[in-house]
């Protein structure tokens, strides 16, 4: 009975440190600022203001600074915020959140006013009353881009505020199709934009292959917003799988008889026909 008693004793022993060890999970970052840790896969989370910056091999202080591309292991207190960033510039395992950690992602948090005070034009499309303080939010913007997109394109935001620049914002890479921005936008901002590949004839088209209307984003209070948009094609190329005729800057002509400026020293410059 003594050896049974000292038994159960040790396991409860090992299954009460099992559920005080710290929650932890590993990434690529995205975005460090303004209290928030974001990881490529788009999960964000509060920063404690003491957080430790660890190197992830040594487990030491490191005077490296969390940022975009870099590896992390986040660790969490109770409360759900991030308490220590183990940083490794060798890649860590990337992969869905678990359950313990499901519960600290960092949601919508507006405190709405009453209805009844709300005037009406302040009512989202659901009757829901939104709140305009001009306080800066981060807002996280994602793209998924058409498989017709050429090898090594950069993608870009234009936007009404920049006078429609086709290189006013650029993205950057998280894998073959998909591109994002994290940015501070102050609340009660109104933008238009379109996405492009740098300039206007790489603008992006419709589903249905036409020019489209600028996408429009109203920016109410809350902590932080995440975008998830779709590009259906480009002006230059088409829809995938269209047959695009040849654009007028991709082949000789009298006003632009060097449209390959790429190629090698000593080869012929392409012809049609």
């Amino acid at each position: 009975m003594t050896r049974r008693l000292r038994a159960l004793g040790a396991l409860l022993a090992v299954v009460l440190l099992a559920a005080s060890a710290p929650v932890s999970i590993t990434g690529q970052l995205l975005a460090y600022q303004g209290g928030f840790v974001f990881f490529t896969t788009g999960d964000g989370f509060r920063v404690a203001p003491g957080v430790r910056i660890l190197d992830n091999a040594t487990k030491k202080p490191t005077s490296e600074q969390p940022a975009p591309r870099l590896y992390a292991r986040a660790t969490f207190d109770a409360q759900g915020r991030v308490v220590e960033l183990d940083l490794s510039r060798a890649p860590l395992p990337v992969g869905p959140l678990p359950e313990a950690v499901e519960p600290f992602v960092v949601a919508a948090s507006t405190p709405f006013p009453d209805p009844e005070l709300a005037p009406a034009s302040r009512l989202n499309a659901q009757g829901v009353p939104r709140h305009f303080s001009g306080k800066p939010v981060l807002v996280t913007i994602t793209v998924q881009v058409p498989p017709n997109t050429p090898f090594g394109s950069q993608v870009y935001i234009t936007t009404d505020a920049s006078g429609w620049n086709p290189q006013a914002i650029a993205l950057d890479r998280i894998d073959a199709l998909h591109f994002r921005i994290t940015r501070r936008i102050d609340s009660g901002t109104i933008l238009h934009y379109l996405y492009t590949r740098g300039t206007l004839q790489t603008e992006e088209i419709g589903q249905n292959g036409l020019r489209r209307t600028p996408r429009r984003l109203v920016l109410s209070d809350t902590d932080v917003r995440a975008i998830d948009d779709i590009v259906y094609g480009w002006a230059d190329l088409g829809p995938p799988g269209s047959l695009q005729a040849p654009q007028p800057n991709t082949i000789p002509t009298p006003f632009n008889p060097n449209p390959f400026p790429n190629l090698p020293p000593g080869l012929p410059t392409p012809h049609p026909g």
